[in-house]
C-alpha cells in the first residue's frame, strides 16, 4: 500500500492535534503536512515535534502562495479543514477578522485546491468542518435537530460558518470536487482553550484546588442546552466521515448526553478535592446572544458510517480536570 498523503489545516487547535494522534495510532503508512503560522501556539502539538510522519508547513489561509505551496509539496489525497477562529465569544470583539478567517479563508483554500484539481497535482477528499452553530437557535418543536434545519446564525462566528458551509458547498457543485461537510455539536476534552465554557470551569476549579483561587467558579449563561460528544469519539467520526460519506452532502455528528451548561458545571464541580466552590454570574461571560436548544439528531451520519459514541460526559469531566490538573 502506497503512503497515505494527508494535509490538516490548523493542526495547532484542539480538534487539529486529536485528529493527528488519531490518524497516527489508527492508520497504517500515513503522512501528516500541517498548517501552521509563526504566531501560533504550541502547547497542543510539542508531543508532535521530532515525528517523522509528521510535516509542519508555515501557512496562512489568507495567503494564497502559501497554500498552493503547502499543497504542491504535499499532494494530498485526503484534506481536513480545521482552521478557524473558533471562537463564538470573540467573533462579537473582532467580526470582521472572524468573518475573513472562515469564509475567505477558505474560499482560499478550496481555490487553490480547486486549481491543483485542474492542474493533475491531486485531487482529494476534503473534510470541510463546519460547525452546528449555523443552526442558531431553534425552536422547541424543531430538536433535535436534523441537516433540514433552517439555518439561522446568531453570532458573527456562526455567521462565517455558515459562509464556510455554503462555499464548501459550492465548490462540489460548481467543480465535482470531493467535498464533505460536516456540522460537529459540542465536543470537549483535554486540550480545549479555557476560553470555552467546561475547560474554563475545570481551570478555575483546578486553580483553587493548587490554591491560587478565591473559592469561586465564575461563569455566564448555565441556562444553554448542550449535546454533549467526547473529542476522542468526535476524531473518529471525522475519519469514518472520509471514508464512508457522500461528497457534496451534510452531516451532523453529535453525542447523546444532553444538558444545561449548568449541570454539566455542577458534575465538574462535584469531582473537585474541594467541597466549598461556590458559583458566581461573570459578567462579562454573558454574550450579547447566546445559542441554546443545541441537541442533534445525528442518525444520517450514524445510518452511513456505524459511528456511536463511546464516551460521555463523565469522561469529558474526567479528562478536562486531569489535563488542567497536569498543566498548572
Amino acid at each position: 500500500m502506497s503512503e497515505l498523503n494527508i494535509l490538516i489545516t490548523g493542526i495547532t487547535g484542539f480538534v487539529g492535534s486529536h485528529m493527528t494522534d488519531y490518524l497516527l495510532d489508527n492508520v497504517d503508512d500515513v503522512k501528516i503536512y500541517a498548517t501552521r503560522r509563526w504566531r501560533s501556539k504550541e502547547d497542543n502539538i510539542k508531543h508532535l515535534f521530532g515525528n517523522e510522519r509528521v510535516v509542519f508547513e508555515e501557512c496562512d489561509l489568507l495567503d494564497r502562495g502559501s497554500l498552493s505551496r503547502i499543497i504542491e509539496i504535499s499532494k494530498p489525497d485526503i484534506v481536513y479543514h480545521f482552521a478557524a477562529q473558533s471562537f463564538p465569544e470573540s467573533s462579537f470583539l473582532t467580526p470582521v477578522s472572524t468573518l475573513t478567517t472562515n469564509i475567505i479563508g477558505t474560499t482560499n483554500l478550496m481555490e487553490e485546491l480547486r486549481i491543483a484539481k485542474e492542474d493533475g497535482v491531486c485531487n482529494p477528499i476534503i473534510l470541510s468542518c463546519s460547525s452546528s452553530e449555523v443552526y442558531g437557535i431553534p425552536t422547541k418543536d424543531e430538536v433535535p435537530i436534523t441537516e433540514e434545519n433552517y439555518i439561522r446564525p446568531a453570532n458573527p462566528y456562526s455567521i462565517s460558518k455558515v459562509g464556510h458551509d455554503l462555499m464548501s458547498q459550492y465548490y462540489h457543485k460548481a467543480f465535482d470536487m470531493k467535498v464533505i461537510i460536516t456540522r460537529m455539536f459540542s465536543h470537549e476534552g483535554m486540550r480545549r482553550g479555557k476560553r470555552f465554557a467546561l475547560s474554563s470551569f475545570a481551570h478555575q476549579i483546578v486553580e483553587n484546588e493548587k490554591g491560587y483561587g478565591d473559592g469561586f467558579i465564575r461563569h455566564g449563561n448555565l441556562d444553554s442546552v448542550r449535546t454533549y460528544n467526547h473529542i476522542n469519539d468526535a476524531v473518529h467520526a471525522y475519519w469514518l466521515a472520509v471514508n464512508k460519506c457522500d461528497y457534496g452532502d451534510v452531516y451532523n455528528i453529535g453525542g447523546d448526553e444532553t444538558c444545561t451548561i449548568g449541570d454539566a458545571l455542577n458534575l465538574l464541580i462535584s469531582k473537585s478535592t474541594l467541597s466549598n466552590l461556590e458559583k458566581k454570574v461573570d459578567e462579562s461571560r454573558i454574550r450579547p446572544t447566546d445559542i441554546t436548544l443545541q441537541i442533534p439528531s445525528s442518525e444520517k451520519f450514524r445510518n452511513k458510517t456505524g459511528w456511536k459514541p463511546t464516551k460521555g460526559l463523565d469522561d469529558i469531566c474526567d479528562d478536562l480536570l486531569n489535563y488542567w490538573r497536569g498543566v498548572l
